[in-house]
């Protein structure tokens, strides 16, 4: 059986979904993206990668998560989101440790909106690491095991590899967003969240296809 004919209507019928994808958003390099001058390895192999970067300090990044946590759930199986704390100085490294933390006690989706919450909403000072293990405490954290984490080999080699990402990726600030390692989402003032998700939307589908093209040259 020839399958020539079958690839070929396949890769049209891709073209032609990109091709309405493009007319519906015009969104272009230098403009709503830039390629990143050093590529990343992405964390899972095969899959495409949208990576958040953010500091629990920033009122732009607690504002754009709940645009996230709105578009998540849309996310095929094929795409892996990961957040990424910064660590762009020194004074967000604690929050970075903190997120590492909760992330290796399993609480993570439990303590992360909540710290958000306590820094902008509740006006609450949380940021020394006295600050992180007592703020832990409300979520069944005994100090100790806290402070043991925090300080602990695994979770500073993880804040390391956030700054050195953050560093290879030459951000500006946060709250960043990086599609498959190849390209950052430019935020410019007066642009929603939701467009920037848009943009990374477009990428993503950008990506897909030149999966489908490479797995069918």
């Amino acid at each position: 059986m020839n399958k020539q004919p079958i690839l070929t209507a396949l890769l049209a019928s891709v073209l032609f979904v990109f091709s309405g994808l493009v007319q519906a958003a015009t969104y272009k390099e230098g403009v709503d993206y830039e390629l990143v001058a050093q590529p990343g390895k992405v964390e899972v192999p095969g899959k495409i990668e949208v990576r958040e970067f953010f500091w629990y300090g920033c009122p732009h990044c607690y504002s754009l998560e709940a645009a996230v946590s709105s578009w998540k759930p849309s996310l095929n199986d094929d795409v892996n989101f990961i957040m990424t704390p910064a660590a762009m100085n020194k004074s967000w490294v604690n929050h970075a440790h903190a997120f590492y933390v909760a992330q290796a006690l399993g609480k993570l989706d439990e303590i992360s909106p909540e710290l958000f919450k306590a820094i902008h909403v509740k006006k609450q000072k949380v940021s020394s690491q006295k600050d992180l293990a007592e703020f832990f405490t409300q979520f069944g954290v005994d100090e100790g095991k806290f402070n043991k984490l925090f300080k602990s080999f695994s979770v500073s080699t993880k804040v390391r590899q956030a700054r050195t990402l953050s560093s290879n990726y030459r951000l500006r600030g946060v709250p960043a967003l990086v599609v498959n390692g190849k390209y950052l989402v430019k935020t410019k003032s007066g642009t929603s969240y939701q467009e920037l998700l848009k943009v990374v939307d477009y990428l993503v589908e950008k990506e897909r296809l030149a999966s489908k093209v490479a797995l069918h040259p």
